[in-house]
């Protein structure tokens, strides 16, 4: 079952053409950012981070809205191919890779201007190779392991090698020098051990006389700890509307920017002991009316989720039941008077003076909110205002 639905659009009309949909509300990221701008110095650099499709709201359209925003800086990404589909959509401030480059991306990042995150010879070689061969300059950061234990280099002996080779590399250009903290959201000791390690690198760094952008703060850091921010932060988490920690996402001043709809597709009252979807797993303890949603595990609303979570409609929550299966989910609106095909239902958002959030669909699926809000596929239209 299909429909048109018109939704206020930024530059052209946008038609959605499924019940289910995922409404993107671009100026509340703007807020959020701004809400990061106010705890930092005016001169402090903000890297908008918008990998992994803008942690799912789509990395091309939060780029291209983004571009020409005075408190961005840049943008992070993940991997060479995210920064290339920035570049084919018209982005162009700074692009800086986060992770690992694959050796035969390389050239993709040479020919985009693309920053990748150094931290190896072997790497640092094949970009000056590259550079050279296409007659640029390549920018590049280097990552550096001050406790996460994932990539950068973690010792003094190693970034001085890899200085030296540095010298030799007349076609590159060190943009930056950055570190990742493990728990800044919630240790403030590890952070401030982190802090020290990665103090003392850059301290080698700059005695070679290079003057490099220095970034650490994510966007518990940004929060948590202001006077880590060094000249650029970079912020995640906390641009979508929620902190590292879920208890802290309201306080902080955070609007989430994704909301998820859906729409009734079918109403049916059952028996007393008759049970619902695959396995039964929900067995109705008295005469109840069930509704059925045209949203599933293909969609990405999770399977653990079944018999856990709640939904919004009439402007009051209604219990999802039974198994969530690939394309549907089921909930009981005994209770709710009146409900029909076609009547709206909120799954991320707010309807009447209730709200869901990615935080509290985390709770229930027992794990963050990130995962929630990357886990909403592809089918899903993104729609934005």
């Amino acid at each position: 079952m299909y429909t048109c639905v018109t939704i206020k659009p930024i530059k052209e009309v946008i038609i959605v053409i499924r019940h289910t949909y995922a409404l993107v509300r671009l100026g509340n990221i703007l807020e959020n950012i701004r809400n990061s701008r106010r705890r930092i110095r005016p001169e402090t650099k903000l890297l908008a981070i918008i990998k992994a499709n803008a942690y799912g709201h789509g990395i091309v359209r939060v780029g291209q809205y983004l571009n020409d925003k005075d408190e961005v800086y840049g943008f992070g990404v993940a991997i060479a191919e995210e920064g290339k589909a920035l570049r084919e959509g018209g982005v162009t401030k700074p692009i800086l890779i986060l992770g690992a480059t694959d050796p035969e991306h390389i050239p993709m990042v040479v020919e985009n201007d693309i920053m990748p995150a150094v931290f190896t010879i072997e790497t640092l070689r094949l970009l000056q190779q590259e550079a050279h061969r296409e007659g640029k300059k390549a920018r590049f950061h280097i990552k550096l392991d001050t406790g996460m234990r994932r990539i950068g280099i973690d010792n003094a002996k190693y970034l001085e090698r890899f200085l030296d080779e540095l010298g030799d590399c007349p076609d590159l250009i060190l943009d930056g020098v950055f570190t990742h903290f493990a728990k800044s959201e919630s240790d403030p000791a590890f952070t401030g051990r982190q802090t020290a390690v990665f103090d003392g690198f850059v301290s080698r760094i700059r005695a070679r006389g290079y003057h490099p952008i220095i970034h650490a703060a994510n966007s518990a850091a940004i929060i948590e700890f202001p006077g880590l921010q060094y000249d650029m932060v970079r912020q995640g988490i906390s641009l979508y509307g929620y902190h590292s920690d879920s208890n802290k996402s309201k306080s902080s001043g955070l609007i989430p920017a994704m909301e998820w709809h859906s729409e009734v597709t079918n109403v049916k009252t059952i028996a007393e002991g008759e049970g619902v979807s695959y396995g039964l797993r929900f067995v109705a303890g008295r005469k109840s009316v069930i509704a059925t949603l045209p949203v599933g595990y293909g969609d990405g609303y999770k399977r653990c989720l079944t018999n856990r979570a709640e939904v919004l409609i009439h402007g009051v929550r209604a219990k999802q039941v039974g198994t969530v299966c690939m394309d549907q989910i089921m909930i009981d609106v005994t209770d709710i008077p009146n409900v029909r095909i076609g009547d709206k239902v909120v799954l991320l958002g707010k309807q009447g003076d209730e709200e869901i959030d990615a935080d509290e669909m985390a709770d229930w699926a027992q794990t963050i909110s990130y995962e929630v809000l990357l886990s909403i596929s592809e089918r899903v239209p993104r729609v934005y205002e």
